[in-house]
């Protein structure tokens, strides 16, 4: 134990305190010295210091026993050990000076030793900002003469080793073995009411709000939990008070038989049901407790007592815990993420969300002035233009109230909200952004701008053929212009810099293929409000139907290919031996000794399709090019299905097609006639244009995000070189902002130290499960739970049948195959593959699937594209599905109706 101070005696006076330090008043005293000295209304006190509690254990030779003891502290002991050092304390003497000195401040008290006091415990760091000790040490109430006050004290010095206090102490990890220990003796007010008042609403977590706990009688009844209490919750101006009356049965009142400590007595029965308090005491307790909290600048917790109409303030300690507000203040953020997590699945790096960031905001900023917004308007819409996009718990997410707010931009913006709603996969629309109401002066005057867009938009909508054109010729220039094959030979400012000129030559000229989204969402839009204009009866698989067929789109093309692949390994029976024979991960090597003409094959398509690999835009993922065991897993499965070929990939194909287009032209020309169903079909054929265009530039936007790859991978190559990152791939748990400061000398950690702390946050997230949609309030990331509130009714785990949304028709009955990653077992071989979402890395895939099961997605997902050209029956958007379907379960799947009926319940997931 530590050792008394020279020079400082063993009590202070309430003012003299006012010069010392917690270290030597304890937590409550050093709180209740600022109480009296800022004027209010404290019974008077003064206080034995914690050099009187080290000059006591010292007297009794009690120091280094006590450490010892406490050395040997755990839960299991706690008990005993709290025992003998209570009671050893209990039995002990206190020093002469120390009976002294009390006897001479109790002199100094208005009505001296006749008056009765509250003995109190002070310890250091109890009442502070970061824990409460509040209830753990002993109060001795009602105390009269020095032998009672002297008994008291070392009682309470006793309590600072209850088994309570120890406890918290243990838990807390607060330091026990040097325990410092002050006591308040202070004027005993005979209260009729009493309580706890909290400066900020401990149960609704509203800081504008107070919360007054009163009983009858003195207040540790409400401490120790024996008494009822009225409840009081009151707005911090006090103009608004709600009352809860409680019955109040027992008070904690001053023992009058003994005439010492307190007594548990009824409350009488005319007191039971009334409230304790006025509304103005109400009020006027607010009042103070606003003032105590304003000058502290921090929520505080305050016990008072009221004597005869006058209130007094006991004590007031910070508040040290909140629960979060029932709802948090702050502008509501719709998230969904039902869309983008077909690019950015499951849990995402910080250097790809980060990376993801920067482009969307980038890109659209490009695309606001192609669409000649102003640079005074793009400027102002700075906000919305960064957070286009959210990262919540390792998952990315749209920020949907910024995407409406940039369709605000476009003409007619309710159609456009549809018409992104449905592109988008929003299974919750949000109603919140609305379109501007204008006075007709104000749409005059925004008139001009409207009509630029729209003008600007049209003449690129039909000249976007040879725009898609010109943007692939300009992407495969810029591309050809990075030496991927040297990156390894640049130093790290140089790798920097490849990132730059990418960000400039391509990043910064991406408006063609968000023009074509434009384009899509507007002419989907269309088609789709036609077909269910004139009652087609499921109309989104009429509308998949009439856009399935469609030549030259490149999502196939990787698959395609590799069927060509396959039919050359046919042709020879010592390759496919090899391939069927091999692990995957050698098969490359083995076949560049024994086949180099199917070596080349093979190396062509890692340079063309390389980069389009599950996941293919996360920065994080491994592509063909560091590991082709993905390609040879394909291969092996097309090998096994000898009916598999190019040809006969989509024989369907054309006939659904005819039917779609026989059944919606028909219904479209007999309700509303040549002349609308002409438009019709001009729609339609914009609209099969735009899908193509789109899914032929998301290859070059693939591409680009592999040269990305590889660069930041060379870069943490080199930075685990130079021993700042541990690993290579740490470099993905930092953003490109702070790769960016590490240039430039802003950075302010050590960007290992970031990567390693991050490395096990993210790993955390793997085990949670976010929805695909949810609301925050404020501040995102704080008192926000991320729950799904919307009107969709859960599916029910143990029902017999499931839905979602068709996508190609086709009834298969098939076991299904859950597949995750790349690392999953991936033979089909007409087994129905189940996910809870694809990207165009998954295509090779699908042809060895009997059908597509998709947890996520909508009618122009990559996975709802795909699938109509490759013929394949596809339902998607079907909620909770991989958790309610085991693998290897069978199911009968109607791509048609979108059902999902499952014919054995009872399988074990294998």
């Amino acid at each position: 134990m530590t050792v008394q101070s020279e020079g400082l005696g063993y009590v202070l006076s309430s003012k003299g305190a006012s010069s010392f330090s917690e270290n030597t008043l304890g937590g409550k005293a050093s709180q209740m010295a600022w109480l009296t000295r800022n004027g209010f209304n404290v019974p008077e006190w003064f206080v034995i210091t914690t050099e009187a509690f080290n000059g006591f254990v010292s007297e009794n030779k009690l120091g280094d026993w006590i450490d010892e003891k406490l050395k040997t502290l755990s839960d299991q002991n706690v008990g005993p050990v709290s025992e003998e050092i209570r009671n050893k304390l209990l039995s002990g003497v206190l020093p002469c000076a120390l009976e002294e000195q009390i006897s001479e401040s109790l002199a100094t008290m208005p009505n001296g030793v006749e008056d009765f006091y509250a003995v109190r415990s002070s310890v250091v760091g109890e009442d502070a900002a970061s824990a409460s000790f509040a209830g753990q040490m002993d109060s001795e109430l009602f105390q009269k003469g020095i032998d009672a006050i002297t008994h008291s004290v070392k009682s309470v010095f006793a309590s600072a080793f209850t088994e309570r206090a120890l406890i918290y102490r243990l838990h807390h990890n607060i330091d026990y073995r040097n325990i410092k220990a002050a006591v308040i003796v202070q004027r005993m007010i005979f209260g009729s009411v009493s309580g706890v008042m909290f400066t900020a609403h401990p149960i609704n977590g509203r800081r504008d709000q107070g919360l007054i706990s009163a009983c009858y009688g003195a207040g540790e009844g409400i401490v120790s939990g024996l008494c009822s209490t009225d409840e009081y919750t009151a707005s911090l101006d006090a103009r608004e008070v709600e009352s809860t009356i409680n019955e109040k049965d027992i008070q904690l009142v001053f023992d009058e038989e003994r005439g010492l400590g307190t007594i548990e007595k009824p409350v009488p029965e005319a007191l039971k049901n009334k409230a304790c308090l006025t509304n103005e005491q109400v009020k006027q307790l607010i009042r103070t407790g606003k003032s105590i909290a304003e000058a502290r600048l921090f929520p505080q917790d305050i016990e008072w007592t009221v004597e005869s109409g006058v209130i007094y303030i006991l004590q007031t300690r910070p508040v040290t815990s909140m629960p979060p507000p029932e709802k948090p203040k702050g502008d509501r953020i719709v998230w969904d993420n039902s869309n983008i997590q077909e690019s950015y699945c499951g849990v995402t790096t910080p250097l790809t969300f980060s990376f993801a960031n920067r482009a969307y905001a980038t890109v659209y900023e490009q695309t606001m002035r192609l669409m000649g917004i102003s640079e005074k308007e793009i400027q102002k819409n700075q906000g919305m233009l960064r957070n286009m996009l959210g990262l919540i718990k390792g998952r990315v997410y749209y920020n949907i109230n910024n995407w409406y707010r940039g369709l605000l931009f476009l003409p007619s913006f309710g159609t456009n909200k549809e018409a992104m709603e449905r592109m988008m996969g929003l299974q919750d629309p949000v109603d919140m952004i609305q379109d501007t109401h204008l006075s007709a002066f104000q749409k005059l005057k925004k008139l001009p701008g409207m009509l630029k867009a729209l003008i600007i938009l049209l003449s690129h909508f039909v000249r976007m053929g040879s725009l898609v054109d010109q943007f692939k010729a300009m992407f495969q220039r810029e591309y050809n212009a990075i030496p991927r094959t040297q990156l390894h030979t640049l130093e790290m400012a140089e790798l920097m810099a490849l990132t730059k000129q990418l960000d400039n030559n391509l990043l910064n000229r991406w408006t063609t293929p968000i023009v074509n989204d434009f384009y899509v969402m507007i002419y989907n839009g269309k088609v789709n409000s036609c077909l269910t204009k004139v009652g087609i009866e499921n109309a989104e698989v009429v509308q998949n139907n009439l856009l399935s067929g469609e030549e030259g789109i490149e999502s196939t093309e990787p698959t395609k290919m590799l069927l060509r692949m396959c039919s050359f390994v046919r042709s020879d029976k010592s390759l496919k031996a090899l391939i069927n024979g091999t692990e995957n991960q050698y098969l490359l090597d083995a076949i560049q000794v024994q086949s180099p003409e199917f070596y080349l094959q093979c190396l062509e398509y890692i340079e063309l399709y390389g980069d389009r690999t599950i996941g293919e835009l996360k920065l994080e993922s491994v592509s063909l090019r560091q590991d082709p065991s993905f390609m040879f897993a394909v291969l092996k499965n097309f090998l096994s299905r000898e009916d598999l070929s190019e040809e006969t990939l989509s024989s369907n194909e054309t006939a659904f097609r005819q039917e779609a287009e026989q059944e919606a032209f028909g219904k479209i020309e007999q309700q509303l006639g040549a002349k609308k169903l002409a438009t019709f079909k001009v729609h339609l054929a914009k609209l099969r244009d735009a899908i193509k265009h789109r899914e032929n530039m998301r290859l070059a936007r693939t591409r680009m995000f592999g040269l990305y790859r590889d660069i930041y991978i060379e870069i943490g190559r080199q930075l685990q070189m130079d021993k700042q990152l541990d690993e290579a791939r740490d470099i993905l748990y930092l953003t490109v902002e702070e790769l960016d400061a590490y240039m430039e000398g802003r950075s302010v950690s050590s960007l290992n130290d970031l990567a390693q702390l991050r490395k096990k946050e993210f790993a955390s997230y793997e085990q949670e499960e976010l929805p695909h949609h949810f609301s925050t309030w404020g501040p995102v990331y704080h008192h926000n739970s991320y729950e799904y509130k919307g009107g969709h009714e859960a599916l029910d785990a143990d029902s017999d049948e499931l839905s979602g949304l068709g996508c190609y028709p086709g009834i298969v009955e098939q076991p299904v195959r859950l597949i995750f990653s790349p690392e999953d077992e991936l033979s089909l071989d007409g087994q129905i593959l189940c996910t809870v979402r694809t990207d165009p890395g998954w295509a090779p895939l699908f042809p060895t699937a009997g059908g597509l099961l998709v947890e996520r997605g909508s009618t122009l997902s990559h996975s709802a594209v795909v699938a109509r050209e490759l013929g394949i029956p596809a339902i998607v958007n079907i909620p909770g599905i991989t958790k309610i379907i085991n693998d290897g379960e069978r199911v009968k799947m109607d791509g048609a109706k979108g059902t999902i009926q499952r014919l054995d319940t009872t399988t074990e997931t294998v």
